[in-house]
């Protein structure tokens, strides 16, 4: 009998314990995203050329709250490493970009492959979703995925770290439009919200 129960607290304090380690987790998490914001904003700020410098009304950038459900690990797909590929500007133009392969991955259920490209030290995914012109800016947004989360075929894209271009802030600047494959057909409810309303 005493063993019985002894075994079930064990079972109920192993339970509360990951209920309780999840949670910490997640807490640390939402804290490192708002973090990763705060110096976005900051380093946007002291941009020789920032598209935020000279607004009368900058009240900050708004966001989706963090939501774990947007981590996605993909399967990477490099390209020979001399490959470039073209991409259509703002201004009409056409910009000659380094594509470092493409990335295959799942999000509600339906799998989705779309273009990563090469800026040196990151890789950029720029995309459109069903949020566009709603809640987000109606161009598309990008992620700047660092180097070293790419492991050998695997890579973790995190949709909390989306981002607007700058012309979604200032009409002067030129931006890249996310090709067509880079369209994601799913409400991606994550990363930065429209500028402006």
């Amino acid at each position: 009998m005493f063993k019985n129960k002894l075994f079930l607290l064990i079972i109920i304090l192993g339970i509360i314990g990951i209920v309780f380690y999840s949670l910490s987790g997640s807490e640390n998490y939402i804290e490192n995203v708002k973090k990763l914001r705060e110096e976005f904003v900051e380093n946007l700020r002291k941009e020789k050329d920032s598209p935020i410098a000279n607004l009368q009304d900058f009240s900050g950038l708004k966001y989706f709250e963090p939501d774990k459900n947007f981590i996605v690990n993909a399967e990477f797909k490099s390209v020979t490493s001399d490959e470039k590929g073209m991409i259509l500007m703002t201004d009409s133009t056409q910009s000659e970009i380094k594509r470092a392969g493409n990335v295959t991955f799942q999000l509600e259920g339906k799998t989705f492959t779309v273009a990563l490209f090469d800026e040196g030290e990151i890789l950029m995914l720029p995309f459109r979703d069903l949020t566009n012109d709603k809640e987000t800016y109606g161009g598309g947004r990008y992620i700047n995925i660092p180097k070293e989360k790419l492991q050998g075929s695997s890579i973790e894209i995190d949709f909390n770290n989306a981002h607007n271009f700058y012309c979604a802030y200032n009409e002067n600047f030129i931006c890249p439009i996310p090709p067509k494959e880079n369209f994601i057909g799913v409400e991606i409810r994550a990363g930065e919200k429209k500028y402006k309303d």
